[in-house]
């Protein structure tokens, strides 16, 4: 059984590219919003909260955490499914194109229409959303969040818990430290420190 956890619009996503990939038999939604409990979404039941799933454990449960609203969080609940002995999936969509000589690691989300090329790595609960572009060699951190339309060019290194929002663009090798917030549209010709937040063209910091 496979169960991805939070069945919201993100958990919604990884359902559609799950069921597109014709892979979507033995899929439970598990949420902890109580209301949910005992519901279908899309069709798909949701069997409970967290103890539903750590009741599993034992049962080869692997889980996949669709929190997208949140790297943090979507990282904290990881580590909970972990602690209680609970393995991860991944999805990633048939019309991705993933070279050959990418890493990905557990627990990865990789949407319609996103290219990896040579020797990218793509960290455990990370987040590639739908058109996005990552060019050779680059990282994907921890729970990164790479949003639709943004290009990594190569040599890009997006660290644990970063967001890089929609239609934005981090020149070559360039580093997105942990944390950090890349804003919709911006250009990223600079590295942004850990926690930072830049928006603009060219990117420039601003007080979160």
């Amino acid at each position: 059984m496979r169960a991805i956890y939070c069945a919201g619009e993100q958990g919604r996503v990884v359902l559609d590219i799950l069921r597109a990939g014709g892979d979507a038999g033995d899929v439970v939604f598990v949420d902890d919003d109580e209301s949910r409990h005992g519901t279908d979404v899309d069709g798909v039941e949701v069997i409970g909260g967290f103890d539903a799933l750590a009741d599993r454990a034992d049962d080869d449960v692997r889980s996949l955490v669709a929190f997208g609203d949140s790297q943090r969080v979507r990282l904290t609940i990881a580590e909970r499914v972990a602690d209680v002995g609970v393995g991860f999936f991944s999805a990633i969509h048939p019309d991705a194109t993933i070279s050959t000589a990418v890493s990905l690691s557990d627990g990865v989300t990789v949407n319609a229409n996103s290219y990896l090329g040579v020797g990218v790595e793509v960290g455990d609960h990370a987040l590639v959303d739908s058109s996005v572009n990552v060019s050779h060699d680059s990282v994907i951190g921890m729970g990164a969040t790479l949003t639709p339309g943004c290009t990594l060019a190569g040599g890009v290194t997006v660290e644990s818990d970063a967001y890089v929002g929609p239609g934005s663009t981090v020149v070559e090798d360039a580093t997105v430290g942990a944390g950090a917030v890349v804003g919709a549209g911006a250009v990223v010709t600079d590295d942004v420190e850990p926690g930072r937040t830049v928006v603009g063209v060219p990117a420039e910091p601003i007080d979160r």
